[in-house]
């Protein structure tokens, strides 16, 4: 037998009321994605902000310590040369 025929013998259980659908999407939907949002700002835009962050407290303490801030690096020259 053929899978299609197969599913044309299946029943479809009807959908249910708005209400109970509804609830059903927010017990269990909403937690989940809200988790979700916490992961991806826990790891994804913390993670970059700390790192720019410890890149500034580095410029700062070179500065402190050399008393000129750091040099540009190759790429920033070329790109100066360039415009």
């Amino acid at each position: 037998m053929d899978l299609l025929e197969k599913l044309a013998d299946v029943s479809v259980p009807p959908v249910p009321a708005a209400k109970t659908f509804i609830a059903g999407v927010r017990r269990k939907l909403h937690p989940r994605l809200l988790a979700v949002h916490i992961v991806e700002f826990a790891f994804g835009a913390m993670s970059c902000a700390v790192l720019h962050l410890f890149a500034a407290l580095f410029g700062a303490m070179e500065y402190t310590l050399r008393g000129s801030w750091p040099e540009a690096s190759i790429r920033d020259q070329i790109d100066r040369r360039e415009t």
